[in-house]
């Protein structure tokens, strides 16, 4: 017997087969977001600090403070132990990132903005530099990390910590209107990571059937799930949107509504119920 397998549109990728990211790739994507999240935060001003964000618990100063944190995590092995190891509220959480954030803002809390801003510009570049010159054998050591589970430190590093800065800088535009920088080759990259991550987890349920998702907006894309047969349901959805659904800022029924789907609605359905992931 035969199997016939559609090949994908020339602008269309197969997610699962989305490239990792290599150490050597991580520093300048971390370097980059960086930049640019430090440019919106040095932009803020006035009422800016106390707006609300994606993030319910959290408003603009909230948010830096922990932005600030997460970069003061990686400036040494001792504050790096102090936040991920040593942190008292990580047996108070089921998730240690919950833990995580909550010392990152109880520690800062006495801190202006200005104090934030200062923080995470300066110990910013030292946690890039950090990142990146980490031996091998450190990078490779295998930890906890919450709903991912055991993942080796150089996911955290060079992956999850770039995309939570990613999304934070987006809250961050969103709550105060300011302008959202984004780039092919480094805005579609991280959120092409996450959409790996998507196709990974959901990869054993989706058995024979695929979903084609296009992204639209900002930037397009269009990712195929499942195998390379003709989709099930396709699914076109705000390039944010996506975002904000797949770090859990948005609901399913909220992205489902905001979205287009065509096929099998059901499918397309658990498919948007799926879609989150760590940020």
């Amino acid at each position: 017997m035969t199997t016939l397998t559609r090949m994908p549109a020339a602008a269309e990728q197969i997610a699962l087969e989305i490239p990792g990211l290599t150490h050597a790739e991580a520093g300048p994507l971390s370097q980059t977001e960086y930049e640019r999240t430090l440019a919106v935060i040095e932009s803020l001003q006035g009422d800016d600090w106390v707006q609300p964000t994606y993030c319910t618990a959290w408003n603009v100063r909230d948010m830096t403070a922990h932005l600030a944190g997460a970069v003061t995590g990686s400036t040494s092995l001792s504050e790096f132990i102090h936040q991920n190891v040593t942190n008292a509220y990580l047996k108070e959480v089921s998730d240690p990132v919950d833990g995580i954030n909550r010392l990152q803002l109880e520690e800062r809390a006495g801190k202006t903005p200005a104090e934030l801003v200062a923080e995470f510009r300066r110990n910013g570049q030292i946690a890039v530099n950090n990142r990146q010159k980490l031996p091998w054998v450190i990078r490779k050591i295998h930890l906890s990390m919450g709903t991912i589970g055991f993942a080796p430190l150089e996911y955290l590093l060079d992956t999850m910590y770039p995309r939570d800065q990613w999304m934070h800088r987006y809250d961050i535009c969103a709550a105060t209107g300011k302008k959202m920088i984004v780039t092919p080759e480094h805005d579609g990259r991280i959120v092409a990571l996450v959409v790996r991550d998507i196709a990974r987890k959901l990869k054993k349920q989706l058995a024979e059937r695929s979903v084609l998702l296009q992204l639209r907006g900002a930037l397009d894309g269009d990712f195929l799930f499942g195998r390379a047969l003709k989709p099930d349901c396709t699914i076109e959805m705000d390039f944010f949107d996506f975002n904000l659904r797949a770090s859990g800022r948005m609901t399913v029924e909220n992205a489902f509504k905001r979205g287009k789907v065509s096929g099998d609605h059901k499918l397309a359905e658990w498919f948007i119920s799926g879609l989150e992931v760590t940020y």
